[in-house]
């Protein structure tokens, strides 16, 4: 019998309407090589079991079924790290129940690159973003060519991140991983195989992710805001433990992905956008939830984002500027471009009268905005009847940090 080379994991439960497409996917590769696929069912109740025992009967020479009696996720189970004990192949390929792989030379072409250079620990590929609430499509990964990963796209996937359809490593890497928690496996399993060799990205959509599918974790995360609680949480716990593990090595992009685990939830719950009171009510909920273990996270969030609310103008003028103009303070907006014209608008809608415009260094020959006067901060002295307001997006949590040790300056 050949050796086997790569081991296909797929993990399943009461993923009946979609098994198919995923057990499709893998006994229809088309490779120079002999795999094995193996399959967790943890304990499913919808006739998800019987599916797979027809295709473990058909494909006898490749498929291997782990069926649970009773659902070990349920108990805390890490089920991938276990199933991983079982591999017998060189390389390890993943798949859950839900996704599926759309071409038949997936495996070799990941099978080759890594043959071909010793240094990679890990690749991907780019995959299809199924919505089944609005049968929509998507490309998963953008502006991402083939190559090696950077630091920064490891711990922060700010190109998109990275499918777990389509990661392929070596097996005898993953199994000497650190049993460390993390707020999802993939995000464990990406930044720890960082170091322990390359990560590769292949810029070909090779498998479909649905998002949103019946009974996935993206569903139950926005079903239940005790999960979005418990996904900071784990967030924050396991990047400390990873900062050590990894001797710093990513230590300047951890503010980012503690302030991104955050963001998550409204980008999930809010696609349209959420208003002021609607931030403030799910940020009060996740400090309550988390048991205000994140609050430090959650308030750092809340003064790079709350700008982003759609009302956020209209909201601040009328319940906190408005009364400080009638005490006689003065009023400066910090900014001088889109989110400034925005706050112009909503002060002068309100009669509220504008000192003028700050900005750190002012362009060459630009003086005014919409005829206010714009002043570089090193032109200004503070008082205690001087208030600021900041109007940005980028860059804001520096010119917040800047404003802080302004003395005297008090901040809208």
């Amino acid at each position: 019998m050949n050796e086997i080379a790569v081991s296909i994991i797929c993990l399943t439960y009461n993923q009946r309407d979609y098994i198919k497409d995923a057990l499709e996917g893998f006994v229809t590769q088309e490779t120079n090589f002999t795999y094995e696929i193996l399959v967790h069912d943890d304990a499913s109740t919808d006739g998800t079991t019987e599916i797979l025992k027809k295709y473990e009967k058909q494909y006898s020479d490749k498929i291997r079924l782990f069926l649970e009696k009773e659902n070990q996720y349920s108990k805390g189970v890490s089920i991938a790290r276990k199933m991983v004990l079982h591999a017998k192949g060189k390389y390890m390929a993943y798949c859950e129940g839900d996704d599926f792989w759309i071409y038949s030379g997936k495996l070799q072409k990941q099978y080759e690159l890594m043959e071909s250079d010793q240094e990679i620990s890990l690749c991907y590929h780019n995959a299809l973003v199924y919505g089944e609430e609005k049968d929509t499509l998507r490309l998963n990964v953008q502006n991402h060519p083939s190559g090696y990963i950077e630091d920064k796209d490891i711990i922060c996937a700010s190109k998109g991140w990275y499918p777990t359809a389509s990661l392929f490593c070596r097996t005898d890497l993953f199994k000497e991983l650190p049993d460390f928690k993390g707020a999802t496996g993939d995000v464990v399993w990406r930044t720890c195989m960082a170091c322990r060799g390359k990560l590769y990205f292949i810029n070909r959509a090779w498998s479909v992710y649905r998002d949103f599918s019946q009974g996935s974790w993206n569903e139950k995360y926005r079903q239940d805001k005790k999960i979005a609680a418990r996904y900071i949480i784990d967030t924050v716990n396991y990047f400390t433990k990873f900062d050590v593990y990894s001797k710093r090595r990513f230590s300047e992009y951890l503010h980012t992905v503690y302030i991104a685990s955050v963001r998550r939830l409204f980008r999930v719950n809010y696609p349209d956008g959420y208003t002021v009171e609607q931030f403030e009510d799910e940020l009060s909920a996740l400090k309550r939830l988390s048991d205000h273990k994140a609050d430090r996270i959650i308030d750092a969030f809340h003064d790079e984002y709350i700008v982003r609310s759609v009302d956020y103008y209209t909201f601040t003028v009328i319940n906190k500027i408005k009364d400080l103009v009638l005490h006689g303070e003065r009023i400066y907006i910090y900014g001088a471009g889109a989110e400034a014209i925005k706050a112009i608008v909503a002060l002068c809608s309100h009669n509220v009268r504008i000192t003028g415009l700050l900005v750190s260094k002012k362009k060459a020959g630009v003086n005014t905005l919409l005829g206010y006067t714009i002043y570089s901060i090193n032109e200004i002295e503070p008082d205690s009847h001087m208030f600021v307001w900041p109007c940005l997006i980028d860059g804001r949590e520096e010119v917040l940090n800047i404003l802080g040790e302004m003395p005297l300056c008090r901040i809208c």
